[in-house]
């Protein structure tokens, strides 16, 4: 379904009259292609989205708090002085055939602006524009190409070229029917010739006239032109009536589409309270759609660091690789320079090769000619007590360097499920902590807000459940949290959650240790896995690994449950 001129309609008549006359109390940069504010009526704070993603470009209140992410941009650093504490007196649609609406706002001090978003073309946008019409900033800069329009600051704005396709409406023209008719009698499908015809139009709206005229396939020529233009001025007539009827549309139980007019063409339609409730609705089910992600560029900054240590660890690993002695090579090279020295004197000038029979096999030493047999037999002992080195400390240093993928590898879910910014700069600093980020980063303002603890569940049966976030949780769930009688549960062999089952008067039940194992396969990277096999152990036999990073464990005895990656049904979330 589309957000289409109608649809964008409804949303200015909604929006006039739940947040005009409103004073804007907040404006953020939720992510690079989205804006958000918090607009006051007497007695609710109402949160408005502007999603300007390519595809699913939208306006509408939601019902949940919009957060600020990371970062600062020309054009929010200018909302915030001209938008912030203004009231927003009115939102226009100048043209109901084209997706571009206007947000004007008077704020006491800096005056009187505009915003306006442009959901059209490969691009939508967000311009400010001062009472001349010039643009102080917006959100995209788009130079012109060739005789199109320049979107950029200072230039006067411009809007999108009237279209020169036939209103949806009777206009008062005199040939408009006529002109209609020209449409309508094109060869193929009806509602295809109606969206290249008729402004504003779009396939879903088109489907919609082609169904209530009763040609939702068939042949053009066979529609009389009154019945679609009697359609026509159904679907429009809100516009002015202001008699809109948003829904959502469902097919085999699932959303599929919404609209601001009832639809009859596909699905069953569902009424809604309003357009706003039915398109959060919509894409908060859409798992299609582009989530929200307001910490996405701090996100990706984290992500990119931990992908820097993992390269770095990777050529480490490669190199102790390449230095490691083959198995047996120091005993081998130390036999060869007791065997060149006992035969020294048998050695004939210009000899390249000395060949040794042992007995079990036959040694071939190469000699170096610029060296006598003892010096070469004296640097082949010290090159033998190098590799025999080299052979105690490689596996040593290679386990430390595994240690730290494992980290790593847990750093990066960390990073992935940080639902807030002091969370993903809790990444940055074991990050710091581990040795990883030697220099100090580039501090950034914080969010208000703290690290999340542990989560905490209750079974039906009364049991409690401990789940550790992250690295830092996991090493406080194990060592601080949990008792030695406490079942402990980790998902075998990927990063994932420490989790606890608390013991009580008496032994877990069976059914809480399987949802307690399905709540480490949930909250690890493995999530969504049909069967994850997860260890299951008394704490008791969970130690710190020697030598090893924050929370990785050895466990001593454990049994093993397979179980699917997704939340139980019979816990209860008991996070205040």
């Amino acid at each position: 379904m589309h957000f289409d001129a109608l649809t964008l309609a409804c949303m200015a008549a909604e929006l006039n009259q739940t947040l005009c006359p409103g004073r804007v109390q907040q404006v953020m940069l939720v992510d690079e292609h989205t804006l958000g504010l918090e607009v006051y009526t007497p007695g609710t704070r109402h949160q408005l989205l502007l999603a300007l993603q390519p595809g699913v470009a939208r306006i509408h209140t939601v019902s949940y708090k919009l957060r600020r992410g990371v970062g600062e941009t020309p054009l929010l650093l200018l909302l915030r002085k001209y938008v912030r504490d203004a009231r927003l007196i009115a939102i226009t649609q100048p043209d109901p055939t084209e997706r571009v609406l206007r947000l004007d706002f008077e704020h006491p001090d800096t005056g009187a602006t505009t915003l306006v978003v442009e959901l059209i073309g490969r691009q939508p946008n967000a311009l400010l524009l001062n009472p001349a019409g010039r643009i102080l900033e917006c959100l995209h800069h788009l130079p012109a190409v060739g005789e199109g329009r320049a979107l950029l600051p200072g230039r006067p704005y411009i809007a999108p070229p009237a279209p020169t396709k036939l209103p949806p409406f009777d206009d008062g023209s005199a040939d408009y029917y006529a002109r209609l008719a020209q449409i309508v009698t094109q060869p193929g499908p009806l509602w295809k010739t109606l969206v290249a015809g008729i402004a504003g139009l779009s396939p879903t709206a088109a489907r919609e006239i082609a169904w209530r005229v009763q040609d939702d396939s068939g042949a053009a020529q066979e529609v009389q032109v009154l019945a679609v233009a009697q359609a026509l001025q159904e679907l429009w007539a809100p516009v002015h009536s202001g008699a809109w009827r948003p829904g959502l549309i469902e097919e085999a139980g699932v959303q599929i589409g919404f609209a601001a007019y009832p639809i009859h063409f596909r699905g069953r339609f569902l009424p809604q309270p309003s357009l706003s409730v039915a398109l959060e609705r919509f894409f908060a089910a859409d798992s299609g759609a582009p989530s929200i992600d307001p910490y996405a560029a701090l996100r990706r900054q984290v992500l990119a660091q931990i992908a820097r240590a993992e390269r770095q660890l990777t050529r480490r690993l490669a190199a102790l690789a390449g230095d490691e002695p083959a198995p047996g090579a120091a005993e081998l090279l130390r036999t060869q320079a007791s065997w060149l020295l006992a035969l020294a004197g048998q050695l004939t000038p210009g000899q390249h090769t000395l060949e040794v029979d042992t007995g079990e096999t036959t040694l071939s030493i190469a000699l170096d000619a610029a060296l006598t047999p003892v010096e070469q037999a004296q640097r082949m002992f010290k090159r033998a007590a190098r590799l025999e080195r080299a052979a105690q400390i490689i596996p040593q240093r290679r386990a430390a360097l595994l240690a730290d993928q494992e980290l790593l590898a847990q750093l990066t879910l960390d990073a992935q499920r940080a639902a807030n910014q002091p969370e993903l700069t809790a990444v940055v600093e074991e990050l710091r902590r581990a040795g990883f980020e030697r220099t100090p980063a580039r501090r950034e303002r914080v969010a208000t807000g703290s690290v999340s603890g542990p989560l905490h569940y209750r079974t039906l049966r009364g049991a409690e459940i401990i789940v550790g976030r992250n690295a830092r949780q996991n090493e406080y769930v194990t060592f601080k949290l949990a008792r030695n009688d406490d079942a402990w549960l980790h998902v075998r062999g990927v990063p994932g959650a420490h989790v606890i089952v608390r013991a009580g008067d008496a032994a877990p039940d069976e059914r809480d240790i399987l949802a307690a194992a399905q709540l480490a396969a949930y909250h690890s990277s493995v999530r969504g896995e049909r069967r994850v096999d997860v260890i299951v152990t008394m704490r008791r036999w969970v130690s710190r690994a020697p030598g090893g990073r924050l929370g990785q464990v050895i466990v001593a005895r454990e049994s093993v449950v397979s179980v699917p990656a997704e939340e139980p049904d019979d816990v209860k979330s008991e996070q205040s």
